[in-house]
């Protein structure tokens, strides 16, 4: 029992320095052959904020427990938009322009919907992961049109915070952490959810969707904190997007995930704690402390949901 909880424990913080090391080693990468910031932000960074999951889904697809994988991803999105913006909006009320928030409507939407139908009968087929993958590719095509046709900004010399060497380490060492740690988290989730009886499902759903979601715990707060409300918005919305589209697309693609057990009260939740900000952010721009404090009533319902 100590040992899966210390697998467990172990997985979850070599995924979050795993994580942190891949994406600073690839933005000053980046960096150093003068990639444009756009691109790295569209790419590296949201691919380092999600490689916990990624990393995760695929793990646990490869070892025959789908339900850990699908758990994972319905979870951390879950746990985004509830415990995350929750969190956020409580600290500090956040706010976006409303010609932003219009713009990424339709691609929040979008990713729900995608989301609801092909995991609402518990199974995600390879032709459900291909799709999902194409989107994830027209998603990214999008976002870079928006940047380049968007108000131009004067370009200032960026020096690359670390060596080509030391960069170099940090992204091989990165992605080792976040290998081993998927394989430790994995390993120890399993172990204890067969040791209490309880479905993998539920510990991919909860213990393993918030640790993964640690690293936008800390972009979306200190986002807030700062009073620059259109990131943490941006970072919850945009790792859903990422999450479904390209975590789970890729899982799938792999391997078919499959559940045998009932997760649409989990899609509700899905679906509720999607609108609800987001007609909010549409009619009013902002999200208030008390908004806050419902997403997280909504959040917590949603655990005693799952526990029970």
């Amino acid at each position: 029992m100590l040992v899966a909880i210390l697998m467990l424990i172990g997985g979850l913080l070599l995924l979050i320095i795993g994580g942190e090391g891949s994406v600073r080693g690839g933005s000053s990468l980046a960096q150093r052959f003068r990639v444009p910031p756009f691109i790295i932000g569209a790419t590296i960074i949201a691919f380092g904020t999600s490689m916990p999951e990624l990393v995760v889904t695929l793990t646990a697809a490869l070892k025959n427990s789908p339900g850990l994988a699908l758990g994972n991803i319905v979870g951390s999105n879950i746990a985004n938009l509830g415990l995350i913006l929750g969190i956020a909006a409580l600290l500090m009320p956040v706010s976006i322009a409303k010609s932003d928030i219009k713009k990424e409507t339709l691609s929040i939407l979008g990713v729900m919907i995608l989301m609801v139908l092909f995991s609402f009968d518990g199974k995600i087929y390879q032709i459900e992961g291909i799709i999902l993958l194409i989107a994830m590719g027209g998603f990214i095509v999008l976002t870079l049109f928006r940047i380049r046709t968007g108000p131009a900004e004067a370009e200032t010399p960026v020096i690359p915070p670390h060596g080509t060497a030391v960069t170099v380490m940090m992204i091989i060492g990165g992605i080792a952490a976040l290998i081993l740690g998927g394989q430790l988290l994995v390993d120890g989730a399993v172990t204890i959810s067969r040791m209490f009886g309880v479905s993998e499902y539920v510990i991919g759903a909860l213990a393993v969707a918030i640790g993964t979601s640690l690293p936008e715990v800390a972009a979306s707060v200190s986002a807030a904190l700062h009073g620059k409300g259109e990131l943490a918005i941006g970072n919850v919305f945009g790792s859903n997007a990422f999450n479904v589209l390209f975590v789970l697309g890729t899982g799938a693609t792999i391997k078919p995930i499959t559940v045998m057990e009932n997760i649409v009260p989990d899609l509700v939740f899905f679906v509720v704690l999607t609108i609800f900000p987001l007609a909010i952010l549409l009619i009013k721009q902002s999200l208030s402390r008390w908004q806050g404090v419902l997403l997280l009533i909504i959040y917590i319902a949603y655990v005693i949901k799952v526990i029970a």
